[in-house]
């Protein structure tokens, strides 16, 4: 079964890095990787040295295993979806046609986080890989990508589908406006006629792919609580970052999903046990002492942080540190150091 790391925290903690820094490791070991982000800005490929990640995988050369990088592109992949499972070629490019639909695969609310959902299901399906890692949006708008399925198989209920499709059913909108005519008159005014037959036509037309979105939904929901899925939350030692980690922690825990640990970037490197003191100027070594002191405080705050995140989580979750470091990753090289550092 393919394994599945999902990398989640808020903004500004390194998450994308980290994400490609475990997909370069797990290729280290001779595994095929994908890693996956549905975040839409361009760090994954600034990460990776490559000039452009988008929707179809990008190999990045590595000297074992394999390693394909990709960035979602929720339009492509609702057009995939729907030319795939459309019951004839004549139904898909109804809907690929209709105004209303592209509307709702480019802007309707929610429609990202349901395509990050089908997008990662169909990679795990196509059996390519051993190992996925997907790299999530900050924290807010990763937990939207986690309740997905459950909104989405709650829409595909075959009581709500009956509801959305009775427009195009006939004499549908007839019997709206007989109900109201009030009603009636005011989505003409609002929508327009053109739009309300474009929205009718696209339910008529999706109505034989509902059943499928149910499932995938129901499916990926299961994936996501799967033994072989691993979320690991990357976060940093500072204090500022306790609230929100423990936050997305507390939705982890509620909805079930299987915790790995936590990343913690940024950590700073205790004082060495031993001096080899360079000079004998008593102002000198006082003020070396001075800094040493200050190291060790600050190694012991982010220890307390660490412990305190580790309290909070399930039995068996770890912490793997990654040193500060004054310039970004920004090669395969420093991607690799990363990752031997992390034992996901």
């Amino acid at each position: 079964m393919t394994r599945v790391v999902v990398t989640c925290g808020s903004g500004g903690v390194g998450k994308t890095t980290t994400a490609a820094a475990l997909a370069l490791a797990f290729a280290s070991r001779g595994e095929r990787v994908a890693v996956l982000t549905i975040d839409p800005a361009r760090r994954l490929a600034d990460a990776l040295s490559l000039k452009n990640v988008g929707n179809t995988a990008q190999r990045v050369p590595t000297p074992e295993g394999r390693l394909d990088a990709m960035m979602l592109d929720a339009k492509q992949t609702f057009d995939e979806l729907v030319s795939r499972h459309s019951p004839s070629p004549e139904a898909r490019d109804r809907i690929l046609r209709n105004h209303y639909y592209r509307f709702v695969s480019e802007r309707l609310p929610g429609v990202h986080e349901y395509m990050a959902m089908e997008r990662l299901l169909s990679l795990c399906a196509s059996d390519e890989y051993d190992a996925i890692v997907l790299d999530t949006p900050p924290a807010r708008h990763a937990l939207d990508f986690l309740a997905a399925p459950d909104k989405m198989a709650g829409l595909m209920d075959e009581g709500v589908m009956r509801w959305l499709v009775l427009p195009a059913s006939a004499g549908g909108w007839r019997m709206i406006e007989m109900g109201s005519e009030v009603l009636a008159g005011v989505l003409k005014r609002m929508l327009g006629q053109r739009t309300i037959e474009d929205i009718a036509e696209f339910f008529a037309g999706f109505q034989s792919l509902w059943g499928g979105f149910r499932e995938r939904s129901l499916a990926t929901r299961e994936l996501l609580r799967a033994p072989s899925t691993q979320f690991v939350l990357v976060t940093t030692p500072a204090p500022g970052s306790r609230a929100e980690a423990l936050a997305f922690l507390e939705v982890l825990q509620r909805d079930e999903l299987p915790f790995a640990g936590f990343i913690l970037n940024r950590c700073a490197d205790p004082p060495p046990d031993r001096v080899a003191w360079p000079t004998t100027d008593p102002d000198l070594r006082a003020a070396i002492e001075a800094t040493l002191a200050r190291r060790q405080r600050l190694v012991d705050a982010q220890e307390a942080v660490i412990a305190d995140l580790l309290a909070h989580a399930p039995r068996g979750a770890r912490a793997w540190r990654l040193p500060d470091s004054d310039t970004a990753v920004s090669s395969l090289e420093g991607l690799a150091r990363l990752g031997r550092l992390v034992g996901v």
